[in-house]
């Protein structure tokens, strides 16, 4: 599966579950997307620093399916 189809199959879903929130439940979803994003672009930049390859391998890590099998 390529990263754009990994990518919307996840926020459909993320947002199908967004829209069933209460309004508490929607602005702590809100926070937890923006401290997460925040999170992800700092391991990005590590990644592309010299000497980011293990910020590099977490991030490839982050990208992969979870299999709840």
């Amino acid at each position: 599966m390529d990263k754009m189809q990994l990518f919307c199959t996840h926020i459909r879903a993320a947002l199908a579950c967004y829209e069933d929130m209460p309004p508490e439940g929607k602005d702590r979803a809100c926070l937890y997307v923006t401290r997460k994003a925040k999170s992800v672009q700092a391991l990005h930049a590590a990644a592309s620093a010299p000497g980011g390859e293990l910020a590099g391998q977490l991030l490839q890590k982050l990208q992969q399916p979870c299999n709840h099998g």
